[in-house]
């Protein structure tokens, strides 16, 4: 009998991640979105990138004024807004303390799997219109975090605090998440449970992405409860 495909296996090293394991879930994570249909996640675009190393999943968006303090469910349905692209950041440390105005921002996320801790990480750059670099840390507080997780996130909570470095695959400037607390909030969340791949990178997406205006919408779960997800 053949082997189930790995995105249904348990992890090998749970709470870690191997390179296949991540590249798996992305791919499950992918096809499970376009089955739900990009207008219902409200997101501008989804796309895979292969890597020699590891795969990235880039997810882009627009923002409303306000948008991360009205919203405190773990799912959303927002509206899909279309046109944005993937833009390379200068190096401009001008910019990365501007203050956007309340209209025309753009966020762009990316999700790596991290060689050192064995987990994903969550890139992401704040943007406002043609503006020629990321907007700073005050904006992100402002306009993507909702209000109660800005403590969590400002005192390194259960996920850890944001942190400002450089996209380890373009180099250019960006925030993330620093990932030294995820593997002990997953093994606190998940227990001792069997768990696929792909339900690990969407209980850690509920997790971090919602804490940095990233909400999966409950139609995503209808076919199934991904939280209980087993393999015998």
């Amino acid at each position: 009998m053949a082997s189930p495909p790995s995105s249904q296996r348990t992890l090998s090293a749970f709470p870690l991640v191997t390179a296949e394991e991540f590249d798996a879930a992305c791919r499950a994570f992918l096809n499970r979105v376009h089955v739900v249909g990009d207008t219902v996640m409200g997101w501008s675009s989804i796309r895979l990138h292969n890597r020699t190393t590891s795969s990235i999943l880039s997810i882009s968006r627009k923002i409303g004024h306000g948008s991360a303090h009205h919203n405190d469910g773990l799912y959303s349905n927002p509206r899909m807004d279309q046109g944005l692209r993937w833009e390379a950041l200068e190096d401009d440390p001008e910019a990365l303390i501007r203050t956007p105005e309340p209209s025309a921002l753009q966020v762009f996320y990316d999700i790596l799997l991290s060689p050192t801790y064995q987990v994903p990480v969550l890139y992401f750059q704040l943007r406002q219109g043609n503006q020629p670099g990321p907007l700073g840390i005050d904006a992100v507080y402002q306009y993507l975090v909702p209000d109660q997780y800005k403590n969590e996130l400002q005192s390194v909570g259960i996920m850890g605090g944001i942190s400002f470095g450089y996209h380890p695959d373009s180099g250019t400037p960006a925030f993330f998440v620093h990932p030294c607390q995820t593997a002990d909030a997953m093994r606190r969340i998940t227990g001792q449970r069997c768990i696929t791949p792909e339900s690990y990178l969407i209980i850690w997406l509920g997790l971090v992405g919602h804490r940095l205006g990233l909400q999966l919408p409950k139609e995503l779960f209808t076919t199934e409860r991904m939280l209980n997800s087993r393999v015998p």
